[in-house]
């Protein structure tokens, strides 16, 4: 508990950053080949969101009755939904008017609460797209896309969700899998022993009326040990919400390849490396050069070779980033470790804003992290890291929050692609900006990313 409590009174940590990535720190590739397949490959989901943040403000109009630009567009295009053909019946029997505000709150509340109960369900549970066959869920066009890349004859993926979901997502997912034997979907709870004690705004341990500390989830960091237990040799990583019409899932493909690709031919290197040096045949210059040229590690003392196996004995991530367009996250960036610099993805709140220079570095950021990374997690002997012993504990996340009308702060452990990969070997690619549709309005499903695009 003391522990925990001096990371409330030191606040969140800020990172050092030198500079926002540009195309001089970013991987690039030509050399795409289907060799990783042949590797045992797990697609890792994160999808333990409930949807109610998505339906923001339906539930806001129920409440306030209060007609907004977001409700004129939600209406205005009500048809295009793809759960839409889930309340026609419902909207026409009752003779809703969805340009009336009597006709608007029915329909909201059919939507988020009385029919399809849409606020309490899961996202990857919610119909996002449109076909001839009917409408799909994200974990449908996970599955669609992992097809495509991933073995045709086998694969896995691996999603983790809130155990309130657990029986819905069972049914869901054995009703999807019918007649797809060659895939494996399994699913696990973020862990309880992972959740964080909150404290109060004077950073004493908030009690319950029972006596008890409140402990609170420890945001998607705690998830690393979710991550932890797959039994993989490549790790996909992408958000549930982040899926486009298969009308444009090419990019998707073409890009997921090129990760792998690139992560598979720099893994063979360090692993040759590695064994230059245990057999000591090796170039410490050579070495030192393919550091700092391939993944973009400036050391500021000289290379040694017990640094050199520290360096390149670690697990090794290949992230796409897409260009900044004003989206609200993460981006990569150059960052200060003390003896060297690496390649590190940061969250604006890791960044102390009030120093004008850091504030001008993180306004110059070209690239936004849409999470679309692939792992690799097996060390030269090809046995599984401890992926655990390469997270930088320091970079936590500290929130404030109510709890039943009191002011509360709340710990998050290290972020999954930021404090919790700190000390990866870490490649930045530019994917295209086609290959990011998240979800956070239910609005969102109207961009383009989420409607058929015919081809000529």
């Amino acid at each position: 508990m003391e522990e925990f409590i001096e990371k409330f009174r030191n606040g969140t940590h800020y990172m050092e950053i030198v500079s926002a990535v540009t195309e001089k720190e970013l991987t690039t590739s030509n050399d795409i080949t289907e060799e990783y397949v042949e590797q045992k490959c797990v697609k890792f989901i994160p999808a333990s969101g409930a949807a109610t943040r998505m339906f923001k403000d339906l539930y806001t109009f129920l409440d306030d009755e209060k007609e907004t630009a977001f409700i004129d567009q939600f209406f205005d295009q009500l048809e295009h939904f793809a759960f839409y053909e889930d309340i026609k019946e419902f909207v026409e029997t009752n003779k809703l008017d969805k340009y009336t505000t009597e006709g608007r709150l029915k329909i909201a509340d059919c939507v988020v609460k009385s029919k399809l109960a849409y606020g309490h369900l899961p996202k990857a549970l919610i119909k996002m797209h449109t076909y001839n066959d009917g409408a799909t869920t994200p974990i449908d066009e996970h599955i669609f896309e992992g097809e495509q890349y991933l073995n045709q004859d086998s694969f896995n993926m691996h999603f983790t969700i809130a155990e309130e979901h657990e029986e819905l997502f069972n049914q869901y997912v054995d009703q999807v899998l019918q007649g797809k034997e060659h895939i494996d979907i399994t699913y696990s709870f973020q862990k309880k022993e992972t959740d964080t004690p909150a404290v109060d705004m004077n950073n004493q341990p908030f009690y319950l009326d029972n006596g008890e500390v409140f402990y609170r989830p420890g945001g998607h960091g705690a998830l690393l040990e979710n991550l932890n237990d797959l039994d993989a040799d490549i790790i996909f990583i992408k958000n549930i919400d982040n899926v486009c019409h298969r009308s444009q899932v090419e990019d998707t493909i073409e890009s997921k390849k090129a990760l792998a690709s690139v992560g598979l031919n720099v893994q063979k290197q360090i692993n040759a490396y590695i064994a230059d040096i245990l057999s000591n045949e090796y170039h410490l210059a050579d070495i030192e050069q393919f550091i700092k040229d391939i993944l973009n590690i400036t050391l500021k003392t000289a290379l040694t070779k017990d640094k050199a196996l520290e360096f390149l004995n670690r697990p090794l991530r290949v992230c796409g980033m897409v260009r900044n367009n004003g989206e609200a996250g993460g981006g990569p960036f150059v960052v200060d470790n003390g003896d060297y610099l690496d390649l590190q993805i940061c969250e604006k709140a890791e960044i102390d804003l009030a120093d004008e220079e850091k504030r001008a570095i993180f306004e110059s950021s070209g690239y936004f992290n849409p999470v679309d990374i692939v792992c690799f997690v097996k060390d030269y002997k090809d046995e599984k890291f401890d992926l655990r012993d390469y997270t930088n504990e320091d970079r936590y996340f500290i929130s404030e929050k109510t709890y039943q009308g009191k002011e509360i702060k709340a710990l998050e452990h290290p972020g999954l692609w930021n404090g919790a990969m700190h000390n990866w070997n870490t490649l930045f690619m530019e994917v295209p900006l086609s290959t990011f549709n998240p979800v956070k309005t239910v609005n969102d499903l109207l961009r383009e990313g989420h409607r058929e695009v015919l081809s000529l």
